[in-house]
C-alpha cells in the first residue's frame, strides 16, 4: 500500500504491508474475526483473508490467530492476548514463535463464494 494507517493494537504502529491467502470465511465467524483485529480483511466472494500490518511476521500472526478464532480454537480475548504476547516476544527478545514464523494452517488451493442471483431459489 502507498498509505500508512495508524493502528494502536497491541502498541501504536503504522500498518502498510497487505498480504492475503485463500480462505473460506464462515459468515457466522466474521464478526469475531474482526473483533479480534481490525486489520484483518475478509473477502468472502474472492475467498481471501488478509492482514495489514508493519511487518510480515505480524501479518502471519494476525492470519494464524484469525484462523484459530474462525475454527473455535481461541476466543477473541485469547487471540488478542496471544497476539500481544507474540509481538512482545518478537520486539523484546527478537524471537519468532509458531504464530509469527509462517502460516500454521493450510490455505485451500481454491476458495470463494460466488453466491446466488437475487430471487433465485
Amino acid at each position: 500500500m502507498n498509505k500508512e494507517i495508524d493502528h494502536n493494537f497491541p502498541i501504536p504502529h503504522k500498518d502498510a504491508m497487505h498480504q492475503a491467502v485463500n480462505y473460506n470465511v464462515d459468515p457466522s465467524k466474521a464478526g469475531e474475526i474482526l473483533q479480534f483485529d481490525g486489520s484483518v480483511i475478509l473477502n468472502r466472494t474472492a475467498g481471501m483473508i488478509g492482514a495489514i500490518c508493519d511487518k510480515e511476521p505480524a501479518n502471519f500472526l494476525a492470519l494464524n490467530l484469525a484462523d484459530e478464532v474462525a475454527t473455535g480454537k481461541k476466543s477473541v480475548d485469547e487471540a488478542r492476548k496471544q497476539y500481544a504476547m507474540s509481538i512482545e516476544t518478537l520486539m523484546k527478545e527478537k524471537k519468532m514463535d509458531k504464530y509469527t514464523s509462517g502460516l500454521i494452517f493450510a490455505p485451500p488451493a481454491k476458495a470463494g463464494f460466488a453466491d446466488e442471483p437475487f430471487g433465485k431459489k
